[in-house]
């Protein structure tokens, strides 16, 4: 190839690339995982199966003694003995391995630029993620039930691909071959066009997150879970401790500890997707940006560890429809009827009560403050609010601040009015805030 053909090869390569960025920002990305049906293997498969886990292992380990030095871009991979090879007899785990570690230094770079305390690059003692970058290349579905990896001279079956496999109009991009302790997953990235009839959403919501209530919502809704260390992890943990470091009944141990993590964090994720769900088939929802890691450190630390209050935080903050209130609003001790501050409730207080004459669940009564402070704070309501409270009270999320003001005229109450009014008080909180829970 010459230099001009290969010139005009990169210019189309990176026009292309152009073309998919511009496609991809009106389309969904999804990933589906499926499961390697590793009963319909014979030894040979699961014998490379297994290998091209402990290859990448060594190539990755070597690579990063080899950077001590030099380069990584001066990286050979050819010096480490890898049996998988592509069709012009490069290794497979290159594009993979290799390119996992210039993203990873460029991370590592960015948060350094940024005043981020970072580390370095830690040898691995399991490699457990290998990236299939390119569909119908390194990867390929056979049929609803097959899928070819390349450098495997036969198809393996799967389980799970019915997920996905009758969506029309689905396009496939990278996937990742996963070793987990359970065996072995690939992990597919789809988009998909937006599009469809609009989904009808039921009236806004407020979210209040707490120790012995997980989620409480202002209607009243309340959601409890907690799952906690199964007998076999607690048994895995103490087999581990009674055995020898390096040794293989050790490595064995850890093993099985590994299986029993990933399946308390399956439960954990099931329940978090099932409740996040269920809060945003409302149009808005309230939440406060709760200090989940200063809840760890205190009493209850364990009770919050075990629950899903991180993953159910981390789901909502993702969402556009969800306004995040600020930590320092007095959503528990502010009155709806009177407007005045209980400055003596105290966390036993189960129920909130004022002089007015005013009581309701503590946990509800705050949901429901959410949705009414950030209304009269922002929407120009009826009714009277403190005035220490000042104007700027809410404060979205940062990755949406962008998103949040694109049209000039909206319809008043509709989920666009709220994320440009929101955008527009998102400047700072207010000195009287402040000033009034120091008094």
């Amino acid at each position: 190839m010459t230099e001009e053909q290969r010139l005009e090869k990169n210019n189309q390569i990176r026009e292309k690339c152009k073309q998919t960025r511009e496609k991809r920002k009106s389309q969904v990305c999804r990933v589906y995982r499926v499961k390697i049906d590793i009963s319909h293997l014979n030894e040979t498969q699961k014998e490379q199966l297994k290998m091209l886990f402990v290859e990448a292992k060594w190539l990755y380990n070597d690579a990063l003694t080899f950077m001590k030095d030099h380069d990584i871009s001066e990286y050979d991979t050819k010096i480490v003995t890898v049996h998988g090879l592509d069709k012009d007899k490069n290794p497979v785990l290159r594009p993979s391995v290799i390119s996992g570690i210039k993203s990873s230094l460029k991370i590592l770079s960015s948060l350094k630029k940024n005043n981020h305390k970072v580390g370095g690059l830690r040898y691995k003692s399991d490699y457990v993620s290998i990236n299939l970058q390119q569909h119908k290349i390194t990867y390929r579905f056979n049929d609803g039930k097959h899928i070819g990896l390349q450098g495997f001279s036969k198809s393996l079956k799967i389980r799970g691909a019915k997920q996905f496999w009758n969506i029309p109009d689905l396009e496939f991009a990278n996937a990742k071959l996963l070793n987990l302790p359970d065996g072995y997953y690939i992990a597919i990235t789809t988009y998909q066009d937006k599009g469809g009839e609009k989904k009808k959403y039921k009236p806004e919501i407020g979210i209040d997150m707490g120790i012995k209530t997980t989620i409480t919502t202002s209607d009243g809704r309340k959601f409890k879970v907690l799952i906690e260390e199964s007998e076999r992890l607690k048994k895995c943990q103490r087999l581990i401790a009674r055995r020898k470091k390096g040794s293989s009944n050790r490595y064995r141990a850890r093993k099985l500890m590994r299986k029993s993590y990933q399946k308390s964090g399956n439960k954990k994720r099931d329940a978090a997707n099932k409740i996040t769900h269920e809060l945003l088939e409302h149009a808005i929802a309230y939440m406060q940006d709760e200090n989940l890691k200063g809840w760890h450190k205190g009493l209850f630390g364990k009770t919050v560890q075990h629950s899903v209050l991180g993953l159910v935080k981390t789901k909502l903050m993702n969402s556009e429809r969800v306004i995040v209130l600020p930590q320092s609003m007095p959503t528990t001790k502010y009155c709806p009827e009177c407007g005045n501050l209980k400055k003596d409730i105290k966390l036993s207080d189960r129920v909130y009560e004022c002089p007015c004459g005013y009581h309701e669940d503590r946990d509800i009564h705050a949901a429901r403050n959410m949705i009414l402070l950030s209304q009269r704070t922002t929407c120009g309501t009826q009714g009277t609010l403190n005035p220490a409270f000042g104007e700027d009270v809410l404060r979205p999320s940062a990755r949406r601040r962008q998103k949040c003001c694109n049209a000039d005229l909206v319809e008043l109450g509709s989920p666009s009015f709220y994320k440009r009014v929101v955008h527009e008080a998102s400047a700072s909180i207010s000195d009287g805030v402040s000033q009034y829970i120091r008094r």
